[in-house]
């Protein structure tokens, strides 16, 4: 899983779309080789084509913009709301403070940034890197917040 500090570090663009794909949103890789067949029937082939399934079961050649769109990173702010995360944001002349917390946080990490789509967009990775690093996460079969074994068995 990346870290946090690997989150701050990052650019608008492709690397943080997928992961809130991919870590927020429930978005996932469509492996399913008849799939994938009956994809590549409907559109142009291209090899380097790969589909995404968002976890309402539609498929898409490209995750939403949610690091450049305020549409898309509106959505990660409904998605961290329906697991129970309130957004909290300050906005100055000097850029955007933002953060992901439980209701009643009082100290919080906020994300600093110039832009408030991709603060808004890290804010919500570092909280899920958080909610793991304490054994709380999300069940990507269900969709719901689930505490998850954070030790391997052995």
């Amino acid at each position: 899983m990346i870290s946090s500090r690997e989150i701050i570090e990052l650019n608008a663009g492709r690397a943080i779309d997928i992961l809130v794909a991919e870590q927020i949103m429930g978005w996932q890789l469509e492996t399913d080789k008849p799939k994938l067949r009956r994809l590549q029937r409907y559109f142009a082939r291209d090899e380097r084509r790969r589909w995404w399934r968002n976890p309402e079961g539609g498929w898409y050649c490209e995750p939403p913009p949610y690091s450049s769109d305020m549409i898309a990173a509106w959505q990660v702010v409904e998605r961290m709301t329906s697991r129970g995360q309130v957004l909290f944001l300050s906005q100055s002349s000097e850029g955007s403070k933002v953060s992901f917390d439980e209701p009643g946080a009082t100290s919080l990490d906020c994300v600093n940034g110039k832009s408030v789509i991709v603060a808004i967009c890290k804010a919500a990775l570092i909280a899920d890197v958080q909610r793991a690093e304490v054994g709380i996460g999300i069940d990507p079969i269900l969709r719901s917040d689930t505490p998850v074994l954070a030790t391997a068995l052995t």
